[in-house]
């Protein structure tokens, strides 16, 4: 297609159903304007030393082309002096978790609907919150953990999620879990979401002993309080554990150290790897006797954890580890994230 011919399209295109303009597969990111700013996106894992820049196709119209698989989900940010701008044709943002927005879009168009939070229905289970003292094991003298009770009779399974604050409103995990139990898809399950720590977030996740102290000196007595759960002290490793990113990492990390407790793990992008580092997981599973764990294991295509995943995964099955592994046209991202936990869910708890 002629450059003049593919500006005229793309022009229309744009000024009709805003960015992205999509032709013939091909997704184009445009400006209008002079003095375009850069792209920090998924792809280019939101480094500014390497952001991507517009090419200039018509007197004032500007575009980055991406070539995408199906089902992707991308999100972006417009950078001008080092400062985010919006993107005016655009309307579609989501938190980026670190108190600023990004704007996202899907390929194709038409997958953007499924990741839009729908209206939460009622619960029909019970939802708690408590503040439980730290014993000085985490950051503060208390931490709120959300305790959910699926509305059965009989005791259920317990899973325990870390960054729980954000499962509980970005993902809304009770409804989901609710959901999915009442269509048969899963039995039902109780929920302990437990927060995180703020600014004190990665040490509190890096393979913390400490943190394995706050789940047995105060989640899982609490949650036998308030929840009518299995007792997971009777039944060997009853309790499931999960968690995204350094909660992912977290999640494998005390499996291995309490399979007596934990049977089942959800990672989202775990933290594997980080830099050259790998974290101490890798020398679990390498040297010590297997236990017995089912796990599910997802991660996006277009992040920095994907290769550490990918050989988490290899190194689980070597060893003989029941695994359950998905790649995400996506990036690091609650999004992301929030598409693939049903099928988790089914996976590990199916009915």
């Amino acid at each position: 297609m002629e450059n003049s011919n593919l500006s005229a399209i793309i022009r229309s295109r744009l000024m009709e159903s805003g960015n992205p303009v999509i032709l013939e597969n091909r997704t184009y990111l445009c400006w209008l304007g002079e003095n375009p700013p850069s792209i920090l996106c998924d792809i280019n894992h939101w480094d500014e030393a390497r952001p991507f820049n517009f090419t200039k196709i018509s007197d004032d119209l500007w575009v980055y082309p991406f070539d995408l698989p199906p089902g992707a989900y991308i999100e972006y940010a417009f950078i001008r002096n080092n400062r985010r701008i919006p993107d005016p044709y655009n309307a579609h943002r989501t938190p980026n978790g670190m108190g600023k927005y990004n704007h996202f879009f899907t390929f194709p168009l038409s997958e953007i609907e499924h990741f839009f939070l729908p209206q939460p229905a009622p619960l029909q289970g019970s939802l708690t919150s408590l503040r439980l003292p730290t014993h000085h094991l985490l950051a503060g003298k208390k931490r709120t953990v959300h305790f959910y009770q699926p509305p059965v009779k009989e005791a259920v399974p317990l899973l325990v999620m870390w960054d729980g604050k954000e499962y509980l409103e970005r993902v809304m995990l009770p409804q989901m879990v609710e959901d999915l139990a009442g269509k048969g898809k899963i039995q039902p399950i109780a929920l302990a979401l437990v927060e995180n720590g703020g600014r004190f977030r990665t040490m509190e996740y890096l393979c913390s002993e400490a943190t394995l102290g706050f789940l047995q000196l105060e989640v899982i007595p609490t949650a036998r309080q308030q929840l009518n759960i299995i007792n997971p002290y009777e039944n060997k490793g009853s309790m499931a554990i999960g968690g995204a990113s350094l909660g992912g990492l977290m999640s494998l990390y005390a499996a291995l150290r309490m399979p007596h407790l934990f049977g089942k793990v959800i990672s989202q992008s775990g933290a594997f790897t980080i830099g050259e580092h790998p974290m101490v997981v890798w020398d679990l599973i390498e040297n010590f006797p297997v236990v017995p764990l089912k796990l599910w294991l997802d991660c996006g295509l277009f992040e920095f954890f994907i290769e550490s995943n990918r050989q988490m995964k290899a190194l689980l099955e070597q060893k003989g580890y029941e695994v359950y592994y998905k790649e995400n046209p996506a990036g690091h991202n609650y999004p992301a994230w929030r598409r693939l936990f049903p099928e988790a869910l089914i996976a590990l708890f199916e009915k």
